[in-house]
C-alpha cells in the first residue's frame, strides 16, 4: 500500500459537496440532463492522477484509457469511510473528495468467489490501514512469495484483519508481487556482475530508491511499494 497525497479536485465536485442536499448519486455523467458535465469521470481522473495510476489498496495499474465503464477492468471510486455509515451520512462524506479513493476492479467481474480490494471489502470498517495516512507504508512488509504481512506488532490484530478484509493475499496479487521481488534480485545480480570490483551496494540501493520516488509522466510503477521494500531489505 502506498501513501496518497491529495491534489486538486474538480470544481463541479466541490459545488456538489457544498450543497448538503446533494449525495453521491449526483456525482454522475448524466449527459442527457447536463451536457458537457462529466463530474464522475473528472473525479475519477483526478483520483487516478493523485494515485499515480495505481490502485489505492493493491497497487496494481489502473487506467480508464480506451475503456468504457462496462469493462471488467474499469476502476471504481471508493469511499474510505463507507457511504452506508452514520459517520458518512452525518458529514456528507459521500461527496467529500478527501474521503474518495480509486480502486481496481478487484476481480469482481472475472471471478465473484475470489474478490480483492474494494470488491472484497464491501462496506466493512477498517481497523487500521489507510492509504491516506503515511503509516500504511511503514506497517506492511512483503515476503519472498509475494505475501503481505504486518510489521507493526502493536497493531498486528487490526492490520491482519484489514489485510483479510481486502484479501490482499489473493494468489494473483501474491504472484505479481513475487515477480517484482524477483526482478529486484535479478537487477542486483546483473549490476553486481557488470561492475565487479566497482560494485557499490549502498550506491546502487540509493539510486534505485531515488527512482522509485519520482513519478514518470505522473505514473508509478505497479506495486511500487513492494519494490521499495525489497530494495531496503537488500
Amino acid at each position: 500500500m502506498k501513501y496518497i497525497k491529495k491534489g486538486a479536485q474538480p470544481p463541479a465536485l466541490i459545488a456538489i459537496h457544498k450543497d448538503k442536499t446533494k449525495t453521491y448519486k449526483d456525482v454522475s455523467d448524466n449527459l442527457s440532463v447536463t451536457p458537457n458535465i462529466t463530474v464522475k469521470t473528472d473525479t475519477l481522473k483526478a483520483l487516478i492522477r493523485d494515485q499515480g495510476s495505481i490502485c489505492c489498496y493493491c497497487m496494481q495499474k489502473i487506467s480508464i484509457d480506451n475503456l468504457t465503464s462496462a469493462s471488467p477492468l474499469y476502476p471504481t471510486i471508493e469511499h474510505y469511510i463507507a457511504q452506508s455509515t452514520d459517520e458518512s451520512k452525518s458529514n456528507n462524506l459521500d461527496t467529500d473528495y478527501k474521503n474518495m479513493l480509486v480502486t481496481c476492479h478487484g476481480n469482481d467481474k472475472k471471478d465473484s468467489e475470489n474478490k480483492h480490494c474494494d470488491s472484497s471489502r464491501g462496506s466493512k470498517k477498517f481497523e487500521f490501514l489507510n492509504p491516506l495516512d503515511i503509516s500504511c507504508e511503514r506497517v506492511l512488509g512483503y515476503a519472498q512469495d509475494g505475501g503481505v504481512f504486518c510489521l507493526d506488532s502493536s497493531n498486528k490484530v487490526e492490520i491482519d484483519n484489514d489485510i483479510r478484509v481486502l484479501n490482499l493475499n489473493f494468489q494473483t496479487l501474491k504472484d505479481n508481487r513475487k515477480s517484482i521481488i524477483n526482478g529486484v534480485k535479478k537487477a542486483i545480480k546483473f549490476r553486481r556482475n557488470q561492475l565487479k570490483s566497482k560494485w557499490n551496494k549502498e550506491e546502487f540501493k540509493q539510486n534505485e530508491l531515488a527512482k522509485c520516488k519520482v513519478l514518470s509522466d505522473g505514473i508509478f510503477e505497479p506495486f511500487i511499494q513492494v519494490k521499495i521494500y525489497a530494495l531496503k531489505k537488500f
